[in-house]
């Protein structure tokens, strides 16, 4: 059988050259065209010149991570790929070759149409076979069929630019009955933002800012009141326990700017209350 297309996307903020290019040639050899979203102020086109396999979009300016899927969904369709490839700058392959190996052959086999690795420094649940069910996801290292893609459809960039994306597409993948599953003998390396310890209490935060705050609890509050009935209790309860009480308690014995965060996490729960979805 011939060998399908694979596009793949990826977000660039702000990089480390030699780091990016080292994560890219990870798993550039094993599919067929990359497009680079490039968030920064500053251009990088020279450093993919050369190779007709990439293709390079500046922004100019920090769109987030939505509106570069929903480009790669579009250029897709368009073209007749397959699979996408959705990747993040600082994550890193051991072993993509064999997991595209894989991945193709579950998906010929219609065995599932969303498929991810373990991911070290995110997944903690007790691996028990090689090929697991999976309920959420994080967008890096998630391969994607056209048929995932196309039940998703246009994502919210209002709601979902950054923050919540991931829950947003799982869940709505969950709700229309297509299978997600983890290949837990791959692992991709990475990490949710720089944790560092802070306060008197030395308390392990991200330390992100009044407007990052403010995102990041409104998109997770207008997933929740859009997915709710299809969350379990443990992800329902992630809202209040993580996004909500322990934000706050890190702002409050740890972070800087209190002041202003808390006015940020407020401000994010009263718009997210009143998103109209």
């Amino acid at each position: 059988m011939e060998d399908m297309n694979i596009l793949g996307i990826v977000t660039l903020y702000n990089p480390d050259r030699n780091k990016i290019m080292g994560n890219i040639q990870s798993y550039m050899p094993y599919i067929t065209r990359l497009i680079v979203w490039d968030n920064s102020l500053e251009n990088h086109k020279a450093w993919f010149e050369g190779n007709s396999n990439v293709i390079y979009h500046s922004t100019g300016k920090n769109e987030c991570i939505a509106p570069a899927i929903n480009h790669a969904s579009e250029y897709m369709k368009a073209n007749g790929y397959k699979l996408l490839l959705i990747m993040d700058q600082d994550s890193r392959w051991e072993s993509f070759g064999s997991f595209m190996n894989d991945v193709k052959a579950l998906y010929r086999e219609h065995v599932a149409d969303v498929f991810t690795p373990f991911v070290k420094g995110c997944d903690d649940f007790e691996i028990t076979s090689s090929v697991m069910p999976r309920r959420l996801f994080i967008n890096s290292g998630t391969v994607m069929s056209s048929k995932a893609l196309s039940i998703i459809g246009d994502i919210d960039e209002q709601a979902f630019p950054l923050d919540a994306l991931d829950h947003d597409m799982a869940l709505t993948l969950l709700e229309n009955g297509v299978k997600a599953i983890c290949l837990t003998d791959y692992i991709l390396n990475h990490s949710l933002g720089n944790l560092k310890r802070m306060g008197p209490f030395n308390i392990l935060t991200h330390d992100y800012n009044a407007f990052r705050t403010y995102s990041m609890t409104r998109s997770h509050i207008i997933c929740h009141r859009k997915h709710h009935e299809a969350m379990n209790e443990h992800e329902r309860k992630y809202l209040y326990k993580e996004i909500l009480f322990q934000k706050l308690k890190r702002i409050i014995f740890a972070e800087n700017d209190k002041w202003q965060r808390i006015k940020a996490l407020m401000k994010g729960i009263m718009d997210g209350m009143r998103y109209r979805i």
